[in-house]
């Protein structure tokens, strides 16, 4: 329970520690479309209620599935906590699926699919990269949305099955935030989730190594592509797996190298050269598995992607030789600090934060001790940790470019 005055308004969030990396070959798609049936009712409340229940309220509501933790959210006012965590606990434990609401709401989730990734270049090349750095068919290696010919052949039976194997209180991380007491909130919980058994579930597994023949280069040309691109990502730990002591270097790394306008890629590509519209680094250590820091960037002109790679390479160059300075290394750790802050405020960020910790074997201790952790990196840390990452037979470079159309 995190209380906050800053609003008359309260947050739950209940995630379940079940995603997209929990599936198997054949059946990829499910966590993602059990979280649209979820709204489909229960003995108590109909198809669609929940979410109309929680407007005339007052309130709104959504979900949310990744690769580790599925998650269902409600904003409200703090007299009808009651309300959102009884009908939540009521889906958790008495959920139905009929035939007549699966076969419409599937061409939801396909349309879902369309919309978001087969219609869009860059998330049809990303879903490739994942596949080439993780492995196919492998957790993190498997989209989210699912294979199209997976997600038509997804029955009842198998919802139900999926359902029932990991939607128990076991499972489960319940996180309120807002204009409430922690004694409140345990006596609501006591009385709408305490009855409701728990069962076991079994140890999730995530593989200790990517795909066996990395390095990779991916390419897709396609004729709807109007910004071309140039990335590359490299396995790295995460705070569970892996080299897990570089974990906070890394995140230092990232924002100093390429997550503002003050950083090196940035400066070396947009502000000095010309060469890019953009320029990021992107590395989260809450990764129940392996996780990824990559590099993203928006050339200004296709032409100029043989340049903007040398510049890549000698700008990752420096760092691994140890030209790293103190002076950058507290600016980024004063800017993750200060986007963590804000992130604390944030009735929607916040609780996300420590759902994410949560649900990947992190405890609230290493939530609150997180800003001591970073606040203690070193330059010589952040260079260890690049030369742990940044290394040629972990990575996927992906190209992004236009394609002629056919005549």
């Amino acid at each position: 329970m995190l209380p906050s005055r800053r609003a008359p308004i309260v947050t739950q969030l209940l995630v379940y520690k079940v995603g997209g990396a929990d599936e198997t070959a054949g059946r990829t798609g499910i966590a993602h479309f059990l979280e649209h049936m979820m709204f489909k009712g229960t003995g108590s409340v109909g198809p669609g209620e929940f979410s109309r229940i929680v407007g005339r309220n007052g309130g709104r509501d959504n979900a949310y599935t990744g690769f580790d933790a599925t998650g269902y959210h409600q904003t409200i006012a703090p007299d009808r906590l009651e309300l959102v965590m009884r009908m939540e606990a009521d889906r958790m434990a008495g959920l139905r699926i009929a035939e007549k609401e699966l076969v419409p709401e599937r061409q939801v989730v396909l349309e879902e699919r369309r919309m978001r990734i087969d219609n869009v270049p860059s998330a049809l090349l990303d879903e490739a990269v994942r596949a080439r750095l993780f492995g196919d068919h492998k957790p993190y290696g498997m989209p989210i949305a699912g294979f199209v010919e997976d997600v038509k052949k997804l029955s009842v039976d198998d919802l139900l099955d999926f359902y029932r194997r990991f939607y128990t209180p076991s499972n489960a991380v319940l996180i309120v935030v807002g204009d409430t007491t922690p004694e409140t909130v345990r006596k609501l919980a006591e009385t709408y989730y305490g009855p409701i058994p728990g069962q076991a579930v079994l140890p999730r597994r995530r593989p200790a190594e990517g795909a066996p023949d990395l390095p990779q280069v991916v390419t897709r040309a396609d004729p709807r592509v109007v910004q071309s691109g140039w990335a590359r990502d490299y396995l790295a730990p995460s705070y569970r797996m892996g080299e897990t002591r570089h974990a906070y270097a890394l995140q230092v790394l990232a924002r100093l190298f390429g997550s503002s306008e003050t950083s090196r890629l940035w400066q070396a590509l947009v502000a000095d050269s010309k060469l890019a519209l953009s320029a990021s680094a992107d590395y989260n250590a809450l990764s129940l598995g392996l996780s990824t820091f990559g590099i993203d960037i928006s050339p200004l002109h296709i032409d100029a992607l043989p340049e903007i790679e040398r510049v890549v390479t000698d700008q990752m160059k420096r760092v691994l030789d140890g030209d790293v300075t103190s002076n950058e290394i507290e600016r980024a750790q004063n800017q993750l600090l200060a986007a963590a802050i804000y992130a604390q405020d944030s009735l929607g960020s916040g609780p996300r934060r420590y759902a994410a910790a949560l649900t990947t074997g992190n405890g609230v201790a290493d939530v609150e001790a997180w800003p001591h952790r970073i606040a203690a990196v070193t330059a010589s840390d952040v260079v260890a940790a690049a030369r742990h990452v940044w290394r040629g037979d972990s990575a996927v470079t992906s190209l992004l470019k236009p394609a002629e159309r056919a005549p």
